[in-house]
Order: structure tokens, then sequence, then C-alpha cells
């Protein structure tokens, strides 16, 4: 069975950054190859003073914006990034899913098509992958790319457990732990990260992350100490993946069936 072309998922929780979510949509436009079969979702909180702009600014690239598979957006209450990409993951429609951030641009064309022949080497659709992001390259997996697959055998994209942070590591480790990680160099999805000096910081990581000093705030260390506490979960869940791996999970039309997720409320 073929399992080409992919249907793919851009998943992108965003805040007080209008012209930044557009410009991202923009290039993923521009550099897919057939972006009749790309969608792109926002999370967007209901309480942004910057809502309006983000309803002109995309309206007035609406007929652009057509040639997408879809942009949606979904707009409620402030619950964190964390929480936002599996609340996207929930709405999605496609094969696979995709971690993304509205400082991120495109840069390199046909990244589509090339990451089609990279989902073709794992038949049973576990995997997690990404691109080089100009900064980090192959030492961190920082927008992770993962399959309807993985997202139905685990049940969440996200854990939504965590306020600022590692909420990517959590996924590259599930997939360490059944050696299924898979960097794709030749793929530039360029990251404007305030801490590589590429913008200014934002007003999000100032309230969650940072002091206007650059000093960590104690959010930052919940979450570091929460990660390090629950190893013991993702060893659960890694044994769900493994399952699909070899064969141990009953498919229901080529999907395995959604799991209730091992994170437990409370952690």
């Amino acid at each position: 069975m073929s399992l080409l072309p992919q249907k793919i998922s851009l998943l992108c929780p965003t805040r007080q950054r209008p012209s930044q979510a557009l410009r991202l949509i923009l290039t993923v436009l521009e550099t897919a190859q057939i972006p009749q079969r790309v969608e792109v979702l926002f999370y967007l909180d209901a309480d942004d003073p910057t809502r309006e702009d983000y309803v002109k600014q995309f309206q007035n690239q609406a007929l652009a914006l057509k040639t997408l598979s879809r942009c949606l957006f979904v707009v409620g209450d402030p619950i964190g990034i964390s929480k936002g990409w599996n609340e996207l993951a929930q709405q999605s429609q496609g094969d696979l899913l995709i971690m993304a951030a509205d400082d991120q641009i495109y840069n390199t064309p046909g990244w589509d098509t090339r990451l089609d022949q990279e989902v073709q080497k794992y038949r049973d659709r576990i995997f997690c992958m990404w691109f080089n992001e100009g900064h980090w390259g192959v030492k961190l997996c920082t927008f992770p790319i993962v399959s309807r697959q993985w997202y139905s055998t685990l049940g969440y994209f996200t854990t939504g457990m965590f306020e600022c942070l590692y909420d990517d590591l959590w996924i590259t480790d599930l997939a360490k732990r059944v050696n299924r990680l898979h960097y794709i160099p030749d793929i530039l999805t360029e990251h404007f990260h305030w801490s590589y000096g590429k913008s200014a910081i934002d007003p999000t990581y100032q309230r969650k992350q940072v002091d206007p000093q650059g000093q960590l705030k104690p959010a930052v260390k919940r979450d570091m100490d929460l990660f390090l506490r629950t190893g013991h979960y993702r060893e659960a869940d890694a044994r769900k993946l493994a399952a699909v791996m070899e064969g141990k999970v009953e498919l229901n039309d080529g999907l395995a069936l959604i799991q209730k997720p091992s994170i437990l409320p409370g952690i």
C-alpha cells in the first residue's frame, strides 16, 4: 500500500503575533509542492488583544490561502501551548502532524514531497522526524513530526502537562526509546527564536519563561522537574508504540484504535 501523498497538518499555537503567524503560513504555501494537501491550524486565545489583527491580516490573504487544504483558527481559553497543540491535533485531519510555531518559516521548496520520501521508509508509520531549523540541527528535535498512527496509538499529541517547555523533548524521548528518531537535514524551516538573537523577546515568553533581564522563571524549573519525574509514563507509552511496530495491535482501517493516554492528571 502506497503512503503517497500524505495529508499534512501544521499545528501552531499563537498569541500577539499576527504578522508572524501569517508569515509562517505564507511560506508554507509558497514552498509546498502540493499545497492542496496541507492544512495549517492555529490556536488563538480568546483574550488575545491582537485578535482582530489576526482576522484582518488573514482576510487580506484569503484568496491565496484558499490554495491550502485548510486554514483554521481554534479560538478558546488561554490554556498554554502544551494543551493548545493537543487541541489542534484533535481538530486536525492530516496523516502527518507537525509541531509548528509562529516564529518559524518554511524555506525549502518541495519540503512536503521530500517528507513523503522519508515517511515511506516506515511502513508501520511509527516515527518522529524533524527538519533543520537553522540552529540545533541533528542535536535537537525542535519541531517533531509524527504520524496519525502515532497519535492514535497514544491518544495525544502533546501531554498538556507542561507550562512552556519539554513537549518536543517528550516526543523525542518516546521515539528514542523505540529507536525511531529520523532527522531530515536538507529541509530548512528557520526558527527566529529570541534566544538565538533572531528576534526580540515576545510577551508570551516574558510571561511564562523569563523576566525582562532574561532570568528563568519558576515555571521553567517546574517543567524540568516534571519531565525528570515522568520517565515511567514515557516508558509505558513507548511500549504502546513498540506494540504497533511489532504488529501486536489490532488495526482499524489502517490505524491503531485510540488508546487512553498514560498521562495522569495531577502528577
